[in-house]
């Protein structure tokens, strides 16, 4: 008995000793159980080997994780590495540097020839919002020694840079209102006023959310389709007129609409706010020469005592509009109409069946429409707060085909680096959901 115990042991170790021979030797965490190199030969501008250089390989993401090594005679250099992820290769000989940044995925690189190259100084300038700076803000070339921390003033210095084009990653001290953000600068070109570039850091998409309404989940409130704010900051909204939904709200026509009865004030008071939206508009169902149609906002539908706030609409014939085009209207929730004179019209006609990531803002001085990250108009309006209204926020009750996928509500006015990264984030295919 005990000669078939160990019969059946040597087979089952035997089993998983080729197991283990035939895997890619990774195991948790990333990590090779063998040591992997990142070689090269390093040469000047003139393709001449240079001798007794110190070569630096860093992670990206976890800055102990660094090792290096000095050239030989040849100019090679071999660099040990283990953990799978992005490093920066980076050498620095008298006025001559090199970078270049690699994945490695537990398999040997092989760089061959990389060339030093005359170096410069790079300022610049980290802008929190349209006229706020802050000093401590990091600023690196990832994977590498080169840093800089921000001023007072927002103005940064990092020296000996290689010239040409690279990669900074710009990191805020407050990460919970603000998010890292890479931007391409040119070393040894000039760049904006006075030489000086300029980058926006982008808040964060849970700073200053107040609702969010993902319609892949829709539950029953009686006999109501219901979707839950999942920030739980109004009451939900209701949806009557049994419109199809898979993963997506599909509304026909004016019987078709969703409601939030109730949005608990999320607006009131307000100097700011934001509407970001994914749909698809799919057609008018009337052929009038001139309308305008509700796809999402927080407005009456016509009586005297309305106290309009905003709509995000589909319009033609007004407001300059020629084509069918998207727009955003705004009252100051007093008692005046939704008007052309606080609108703002894109520029571009709307695309039948095309699906967009929709930003309407406004910031106490100007409404701002954004398509795609990019931004299509912008007006200046006459007012600076919200007044409180009761009014309900609709989805729809107009007589057009569209389908929704999310709907947020922010009271921070966003700008247009928050719609580049946004829009970026989730590529118009799984919307707000990116991990920034």
């Amino acid at each position: 008995m005990n000669k078939l115990y160990s019969t059946i042991f040597a087979a089952l170790l035997l089993a998983a000793l080729v197991w283990v021979g035939c895997s890619n030797n990774e195991v948790a965490g990333g990590v090779s159980e063998e040591t992997n190199t990142i070689a090269g030969v390093l040469v000047d501008r003139n393709g001449s080997p240079v001798a007794s250089a110190v070569v630096y390989c860093k992670s990206v993401d976890v800055d102990t994780l660094v090792s290096s090594d000095e050239t030989d005679s040849k100019g090679e250099f071999s660099l040990p590495v283990k953990r799978w992820g992005s490093y920066g290769i980076s050498a620095s000989v008298d006025s001559q540097a090199f970078y270049e940044m690699v994945e490695f995925k537990g398999e040997d690189i092989e760089l061959k020839s990389v060339t030093l190259k005359e170096t410069a100084d790079f300022k610049g300038r980290v802008m929190l919002r349209d006229d706020s700076t802050a000093a401590g803000i990091t600023v690196r070339v990832p994977g590498s020694s080169w840093i800089a921390q921000t001023d007072s003033l927002g103005f940064y210095k990092l020296a000996g840079l290689p010239v040409g084009k690279t990669d900074l990653l710009v990191v805020p001290t407050d990460l919970t209102r603000f998010v890292k953000v890479e931007h391409e600068v040119n070393v040894g070109a000039l760049a904006g006023v006075n030489g000086v570039d300029s980058v926006m850091v982008p808040l964060s998409m849970e700073y200053g959310l107040r609702s969010w309404w993902f319609f892949g989940a829709v539950a029953k409130d009686g006999p109501v389709d219901f979707v839950e704010d999942s920030r739980s900051w109004t009451a939900g909204m209701k949806l009557y007129g049994n419109p199809e939904y898979n993963s997506t709200l599909h509304f026909k026509g004016a019987s078709q609409f969703g409601v939030v009865e109730d949005d608990r004030g999320i607006l009131d008071g307000v100097t700011g706010f934001a509407v970001e939206v994914v749909l698809q508009v799919d057609r008018v169902l009337d052929d009038g020469a001139s309308f305008r149609k509700n796809l999402v906002g927080k407005l009456g539908f016509g009586s005297a005592e309305d106290k309009d706030v905003f709509s995000l609409s589909v319009i033609q014939g007004l407001c300059g509009a020629q084509k069918t085009s998207f727009a955003f209207f705004m009252a100051d929730g007093s008692g005046d109409s939704l008007s052309c004179k606080n609108a703002v019209v894109s520029k571009n006609a709307l695309e039948f069946g095309k699906r967009y990531y929709l930003i309407a803002t406004w910031n106490g001085k100007k409404v701002s429409l954004y398509e795609n990250g990019k931004k299509v108009g912008e007006t200046e309006v006459s007012f600076e707060k919200i007044s409180a209204s009761e009014e309900s926020i609709f989805v729809g009750k107009e007589s057009l085909e569209f389908s929704m996928e999310d709907l947020r509500i922010s009271v921070e006015p966003l700008n247009d680096a928050d719609a580049e990264i946004r829009n970026k984030s989730h590529e118009i295919e799984t919307p707000f959901l990116g991990t920034i």
